[in-house]
């Protein structure tokens, strides 16, 4: 195995849920590489539908948890709303698809909006996954979180009751606190693979 190969393993296999963090602002530098590590995972059609708002203002912090009882969007010098967009047809589709514009609009007319908040919120989630990659690389402990109210957080962020857009992953970011110990490897189950089917 290459050093890349093996170095992108170890920081996964490392990765742990942190929900308290040191008193040390993160960089603008090392957070704009995160983001934008985040903003090259893949997207249905390239179409890239889905958006990263970055939070680092304490009283919008402090809203997020008040909202949602999770303490560690306060602690955390930063927190990253991974949001889908569900819009039929976005501002910005025909400088991406080019010439494959016309084939793209007909295959999401034919989509419901059920279908389309769907494909949103899972472009939402992979670059909510490569975040968390990008954030452990540069030595930033991270917490993926799933359990708060979602017009709560639309409020906070500035999307009021728009239907268009849905609130995918919260993830809390900092720099590990020293004084905590490192979490322990949670464990995995191993008959969570499944090969080729269900079917026996």
């Amino acid at each position: 195995m290459g050093n890349t190969s093996s170095l992108v393993h170890s920081l996964i296999a490392q990765r742990r849920t942190v929900r308290t963090y040191a008193d040390t602002p993160i960089p603008d530098a090392v957070l704009d590489r995160v983001v934008s590590s985040a903003l090259e995972a893949p997207s249905a059609f390239n179409l890239q539908l889905r958006d990263v708002v970055v939070v680092t203002d304490p009283a919008l912090r402090q809203a997020l948890t008040d909202s949602s009882g999770q303490p560690q969007f306060a602690a955390a010098p930063a927190v990253l709303v991974f949001v889908g967009r569900s819009e039929l047809w976005p501002e910005d589709a025909e400088e991406i698809l080019g010439a494959k514009a016309d084939y793209v609009r007909n295959y999401k007319q034919q989509q419901t909006e059920q279908q389309r908040v769907k494909a949103a919120i899972i472009d939402a989630t992979l670059a909510a996954g490569t975040a968390l990659i990008a954030a452990q690389a540069e030595g930033l402990v991270t917490n993926p979180t799933t359990g708060w109210d979602e017009h709560a957080i639309k409020d906070i962020i500035g999307l009021g009751d728009r239907k268009d857009r849905s609130v995918a992953v919260i993830v809390a970011m900092g720099y590990p606190d020293p004084a905590a110990p490192v979490p322990a490897h949670p464990g995995r189950q191993a008959d969570r693979r499944v090969s080729n089917s269900y079917a026996k």
